[in-house]
C-alpha cells in the first residue's frame, strides 16, 4: 500500500547523513534544520525553510518562502514553487509543484504537474481513521493523518483538492477548482459551471 513506503521511507530518513553537495546554492536566507542532504546543482531559494530529515536530489528547486517539514525525500529536476509546504511526503522525480500548495502526508509520483494553490487534505474532520479504497475495496489505514497518492504524468490545475486517501490515477487530467472526493480512472475532468449576467 502506497501510506506503507511512506511509513517505510520516514524508517530509513531517520539514519539520514546531512550534506550539501559542493555545487548546490543555498540563499544566504534560506535556513536548514536538522539532517537535510541536498543534491548537486539544486538550488534553495530565499527565505526557503527545511526541516529535517529532508533529502532533496540533483537539479531540484526549492522555491521562495517554501517550507519542507520532513520526513520528506524529493525527486531529481523536481520544482517547488513559492511559499509551498511540504509534510511527511514523498516527491518524485521532474514533479512540478507551484506557488501556495499543500502537500502533506503523500505520495506523488514522477512527471506530476500541481498548479498553484493546490491542497491535499490530510484529516477527516469528524476525527476518524482515513479510509483509502483499494482495487474496490474500502481499507481501514488505521492513520489519523493520510494525504493522497497521486500518480506519475497527473495533472492537478489551479486549486485542485484532494481528499484523505484518495488515489489520482497516473495520467489523469484534472482542471482547476476541482474537489477529488473519489478515485476516478485515468481521463480528463473539468468542473462544470454557469456563469451569469446581473
Amino acid at each position: 500500500m502506497w501510506w506503507s513506503e511512506l511509513d517505510a521511507q520516514a524508517r530509513a530518513l531517520t539514519s539520514l547523513a546531512p550534506g550539501i553537495h559542493a555545487t548546490a546554492r543555498i540563499h544566504a536566507s534560506a535556513t536548514l534544520e536538522g539532517a537535510v542532504r541536498i543534491g548537486a546543482g539544486t538550488v534553495v531559494c530565499a527565505g526557503a525553510h527545511l526541516v529535517g530529515p529532508v533529502e532533496v536530489g540533483c537539479d531540484a528547486l526549492i522555491g521562495n518562502g517554501a517550507l519542507v517539514r520532513g520526513p520528506v525525500r524529493i525527486g531529481d529536476a523536481t520544482r517547488i514553487g513559492f511559499a509551498t509546504e511540504i509534510k511527511h511526503a514523498r516527491i518524485g522525480a521532474r514533479v512540478r509543484i507551484g506557488p501556495q500548495c499543500f502537500i502533506a502526508d503523500s505520495v506523488v509520483d514522477d512527471d506530476a504537474y500541481l498548479g498553484a494553490m493546490v491542497r491535499t487534505s490530510n484529516h477527516r474532520l469528524d476525527g476518524r481513521t482515513v479510509e483509502a479504497i483499494v482495487d474496490g475495496a474500502r481499507i481501514d489505514t488505521g492513520l489519523s493523518k493520510l494525504g493522497c497518492h497521486i500518480g506519475a504524468r497527473a495533472s492537478l490545475g489551479v486549486q485542485v483538492i484532494v481528499l484523505p486517501g484518495r488515489t489520482v490515477a497516473a495520467d489523469a487530467l484534472f482542471g482547476p477548482r476541482i474537489t477529488i472526493e473519489r478515485n476516478l480512472p485515468a481521463g480528463r475532468y473539468r468542473l462544470a459551471q454557469a456563469i451569469e449576467t446581473f
